[in-house]
């Protein structure tokens, strides 16, 4: 692809000439080859431009090895996003410097946001952006769909209770807590719907059963028939090619669902089926409806998460400690260990699919909540 790169408008010098003594020895065999490159700083990140012909290869493995070494040697100067491929761009110039690989990068740190759960949620404006970290919000409209993952005391409930807060003051929000905590309480105070299991209401039950995950089957073939009735007003009301539930003046519905893997205790093959075909036809079709999900678990595995449904969810998060046995479900194209940033709870990785801001894998600091 050719793309047209803004040089940076302070020709920082100081910096290229770091990168190229950071990569001298570590990424070339010979002393000779560091005469062969040139390194190019632009708005959006780096660019590496060999000069041909070259007498090294240029592959995945290459790239792979220059981004990890600029990773750390960068911070906290820059935080570099891990792209899902290798980033090969056509510039605007003649041979032998007519293409380069592209490291994308974001001036400074990660920082987190802090206040009170009230305080956060005002940082939310009506234009379809979420704020997630100082320089980084969640369009739900482009990128549609949020999944977060990690183990316990990572900050995944805290995570999901600042982003319901932050659903409920643009839309209609339904809670399923298999748990009945932090996400049901919530949702109880602010009036909103919720789904429990029937041993917090009644002490003669035992447990999660599977007539707990029948009664969240019927809550969403409910949310599916209104994405059916939105559909159908669009396709009636207007002459347009491209548009949204936005045009009928409707708000988002956004469904929450913590332990989705809890929901499926003691459940049979045939409702857990019903269960993970509901749910894939609200993430698949729900986008031009207004229907969101947003779905926590400890790990996104195929047995609870159909591939369909993981890889049509746009906002991915994984919190807490990062492997590569616990990031394969949900980042299967990370082949090496990204930079993450040590800042206790709510520290992790994330993606947004859709939104060229974020086009690859970065460091995510989680909302503080002073409560």
């Amino acid at each position: 692809m050719k793309i047209m790169f803004s040089k940076a408008k302070n020709d920082d010098q100081a910096i290229t000439e770091y990168i190229k003594s950071v990569i001298r020895y570590p990424l070339f065999a010979d002393n000779d080859q560091n005469n062969e490159y040139e390194i190019e700083k632009v708005d959006e990140g780096f660019l590496f431009v060999p000069i041909y012909p070259i007498t090294f290869l240029i592959d995945e493995a290459f790239y792979n090895r220059l981004f990890s070494i600029l990773s750390l040697a960068l911070t906290p100067m820059y935080t570099l996003i891990r792209p899902l491929t290798m980033q090969i761009v056509t510039l605007d110039g003649q041979e032998p410097r007519s293409r380069g690989l592209f490291i994308p990068a974001r001036k400074g740190k990660p920082k987190r946001l802090t206040g009170t759960l009230s305080e956060l949620v005002k940082m939310v404006n009506h234009t379809s952006e979420i704020p997630l970290m100082d320089l980084i919000n969640w369009n739900y409209v482009k990128s549609p769909h949020a999944i977060i993952t990690g183990v316990s005391g990572s900050g995944k409930s805290y995570f999901l209770k600042f982003l319901y807060q932050a659903c409920s003051s643009v839309g209609e929000v339904i809670a399923v807590d298999p748990k009945g905590s932090d996400l049901a309480r919530l949702a109880k105070r602010n009036g909103s719907k919720i789904v429990i299991p029937p041993f917090l209401g009644d002490h003669s039950s035992s447990g999660i059963s599977g007539r707990f995950l029948q009664e969240v089957i019927d809550t969403l073939k409910n949310v599916e028939l209104t994405m059916y009735e939105r559909q159908g007003q669009l396709y009636r009301s207007t002459n347009r090619i491209s548009t949204d539930y936005r045009e009928l003046n409707l708000k988002p519905i956004f469904v929450f669902i913590d332990e989705l893997a809890a929901l499926m205790t003691g459940a049979t093959k045939q409702v857990k089926t019903d269960f993970q075909e509901t749910l894939t036809r609200l993430i698949v079709l729900g986008r031009e409806a207004g229907i969101y999900l947003v779905l926590s678990m400890q790990s996104a595995r195929a047995e609870y998460l159909p591939t369909i449904v993981r890889d049509s969810i746009s906002l991915r998060v994984q919190l807490g400690r990062i492997n590569s046995e616990n990031t394969r479900f949900l980042f299967p194209e990370l082949s090496e260990m990204p930079m993450v940033p040590i800042g206790g709870k709510g520290s992790g990785i994330m993606s947004i699919a859709g939104d060229p801001r974020y086009a690859g894998i970065e460091p995510l600091l989680t909302p503080t909540i002073l409560d």
